[in-house]
């Protein structure tokens, strides 16, 4: 079965709009076939989207990794000052829809990047925000917080999130033991928030 996180999905294109509201603020994304969460912007991403607007109130440089079709970077910048954002995804039909729902959420200063993990991306963050792809399993997954503690800049923060029935604890120790230090910062119907600091 082909996955969203494939580069270049197989399956025909049936692209669509939906609309998405949050803090009664509409949001319009161009969504389709073989792209994560197409016909609605699923609870994990909004699980981490409020806890970032409630732990953050600007960002210098963000990263929305593993983009999708930018929901998550696209509403956090109607909450959030973001000087400098970045979406990435390794899968062409999401990088393509990111460029145009920036467009259609009245977004045009950021930078789009398809990227398989960190392949293409040489900036260093002070955010970096992660719906990890469990389905691409551990090894894959916990690479890309690898990644992301590289680079990220002297105390840039990580944020991700993972159902707790999905080893949101597993996902806790690897970034202890990368990072030195994981909070739960937010759970809501078994989803946990996890944060950690780049101290050194």
């Amino acid at each position: 079965m082909e996955q969203y996180f494939e580069k270049q999905p197989t399956v025909a294109s049936e692209e669509k709009k939906i609309t998405w509201h949050l803090n009664k603020i509409p949001f319009q994304f161009y969504t389709d076939r073989g792209v994560f969460s197409r016909n609605a912007v699923d609870f994990g991403s909004l699980t981490l989207i409020e806890a970032i607007k409630k732990d953050c109130s600007n960002i210098d440089t963000y990263l929305d990794l593993g983009c999708g079709y930018g929901p998550i970077g696209i509403i956090l910048s109607n909450f959030i000052s973001i000087k400098h954002a970045s979406f990435s995804d390794h899968n062409l039909r999401a990088v393509e829809l990111t460029k145009k729902n920036l467009v259609l959420n009245n977004i045009s200063y950021q930078k789009v990047i398809n990227s398989d993990g960190f392949s293409s991306i040489f900036d260093i963050f002070q955010v970096i925000s992660l719906n990890p792809p469990i389905r691409a399993g551990k090894e894959v997954v916990f690479n890309l917080y690898d990644g992301c503690y590289k680079h990220l800049k002297q105390n840039g923060i990580l944020y991700i999130v993972v159902q707790k029935k999905q080893g949101a604890n597993s996902h806790f120790d690897e970034l202890f033991k990368l990072f030195g230090n994981c909070e739960i910062l937010f759970k809501d119907k078994g989803y946990h928030v996890l944060k950690s600091i780049k101290k050194i």
